[in-house]
């Protein structure tokens, strides 16, 4: 800690991203002239494994010209919805389905897959599970991120994640402190306020928290939300009470916490960004996270140099700078102990073989789905979605599609569904809802529904459906699954 300059402590306290349009020598520039020492990757640096591993290892041997090795590389890679690396790696069950089974075995096998591929590929940190229990039907962030509506077992299936990551090798984050399940509004677009006691904490959102911790969980990721009853003048992201006496003191949590993004608007009307980072720190935030991916108004340059002044002028004790330098250092040492897995791990068949057999029993344990495969003729077959992925997923099934417009008068939805037998609805958004309620049916003609997000929406729909299988937010892609979805279909018909 004494051979280390002020910035090289200042640099460790950073996470940020890369933007798209940034060569390495940007890359370079922050680690020669501001020592940043990690750096968080997004779908637009990860088009597939092989550029990642690529961008990965231009990464470290930069850390090593720069004089800052080792680096940490860290990724959002829950699966399900949150997925920055879809193409060459494994695709896993979304954290809600592997809840619906119940079994941790499975959560401790997806994770510990997940993990393995991740350091394969060099990179250090994921930042999951999500240890958010969902129990706000009308939650628009963490719904099927979530492992389920029930505390105890959302705080079992983490536990397992935990233990999957740790025997992977890779540094995982419990997110997003203390709980981000019951509120109706997503903090990348405003501030979230929930009215919940610590009482209330205690009874639900703390307890996937407190297992995490229980598996020396190393990272636990903050939630920018407001808790008036608990703290009425900070968010838990910049809240003393929250991070130092809740999480430290009370919980007992060693590792390093770190914030979510500093670029979601959440924080926006709190005041200038740099002056929010400062009070994170003090707070008890050892990292900050600026992404480079959300609005890109945020300045990295004017929080390197808040902080460096804070210091400076013993606004944050140069002692509280240090233990959050030694926390991180702690880190990379934990890494360091483990070696990661050669790269031909990564898309493994039998990787591939365990995730196909986890889909499957996910897609079984669905009370609708002795219903499938349906047959049915693919000119008498309409499948409507708000998902224009669709077409990618199933290039090859030759059938009529219609994609949801918010422009399309909801009358002539009437008119597409017209002399088909069977009406299959991928939907990933409640809102349209709305627009297929007023939808009237032959009693010949037959919907089945499929759920792509909100595990709610089923209590939502008006329309009578033959069945209801919940997908869970692409935790079950149909190119796997179009054997038990659809039968008999003459995918080259045109």
């Amino acid at each position: 800690m004494k051979q280390l300059t002020l910035y090289e402590k200042i640099g460790q306290l950073l996470m940020i991203g890369i933007p798209e349009d940034q060569s390495d020598q940007w890359v370079q520039h922050r680690m020669m002239t501001q020592r940043i020492g990690a750096y968080i990757l997004f779908k637009k640096n990860t088009p597939n494994a092989l550029t990642t591993q690529s961008l990965t290892n231009r990464l470290h041997h930069m850390a090593e010209k720069s004089g800052i090795a080792p680096i940490l590389i860290a990724i959002d890679q829950e699966h399900g919805r949150v997925v920055r690396i879809h193409k060459g790696m494994t695709r896993l069950p979304a954290a809600y389905g592997l809840g619906r089974l119940n079994d941790p075995v499975n959560t401790f096998t997806a994770c510990k897959i997940a993990g393995q591929e991740l350091r394969a590929l060099g990179i250090h940190v994921n930042f999951a599970p999500v240890a958010d229990v969902n129990t706000n039907p009308d939650n628009p962030i963490i719904g099927t991120r979530s492992y389920g509506e029930h505390p105890e077992k959302v705080a079992l299936m983490v536990r397992y994640a935990v233990k999957g990551f740790q025997d992977a090798g890779i540094l995982c984050s419990a997110k997003h402190f203390p709980g981000h399940g019951d509120v109706a509004i997503d903090s990348h677009l405003a501030l979230p306020v929930s009215n919940k006691t610590i009482e209330n904490l205690y009874d639900a959102e703390l307890i996937p928290f407190q297992a995490a911790i229980a598996e020396e969980v190393p990272i636990i990721m903050t939630a920018h939300i407001m808790y008036p009853k608990i703290d009425p003048k900070w968010p838990a992201t910049l809240s003393p009470f929250f991070l130092t006496q809740l999480l430290r003191q009370d919980l007992n949590y060693k590792g390093v916490v770190i914030s979510d993004d500093l670029e979601m608007k959440a924080l926006n009307h709190l005041g200038p960004i740099s002056d929010l980072a400062v009070q994170m720190i003090l707070a008890g935030c050892d990292m900050l996270i600026i992404s480079e991916n959300l609005t890109h108004d945020v300045s990295i340059d004017d929080i390197f140099q808040a902080l460096v002044d804070a210091v400076q002028n013993n606004v944050i004790p140069e002692s509280r700078l240090n233990e959050a330098v030694e926390r991180i250092f702690k880190l990379k040492k934990i890494l360091s102990q483990k070696k990661a897995p050669s790269p031909e791990i990564i898309n493994h068949p039998i990787h591939v073989e365990k995730s196909i057999q986890m889909m499957r029993e996910i897609f079984l344990e669905n009370p609708h789905s002795h219903h499938f495969p349906v047959p049915v003729d693919p000119n008498r077959l309409l499948i409507i979605t708000d998902v224009l992925e669709i077409r990618d997923i199933l290039p090859d099934l030759k059938t009529n599609r219609l994609f949801l417009d918010p422009d399309q008068p909801e009358n002539d939805y009437q008119l597409f569904i017209s002399g088909m037998d069977e009406i299959f609805i991928f939907l990933s958004k409640p809102t349209w809802l709305k627009h297929l309620n007023s939808i009237q049916l032959s009693k010949y003609q037959k919907i089945r529904f499929f759920s792509l997000n909100n595990p709610y929406i089923q209590s939502k729909i008006q329309i009578p459906v033959t069945s209801y299988i919940n997908l869970y937010a692409d935790c079950l892609p149909l190119e796997i699954f179009d054997g038990l979805i659809f039968a008999n279909l003459n995918k080259n018909n045109k």
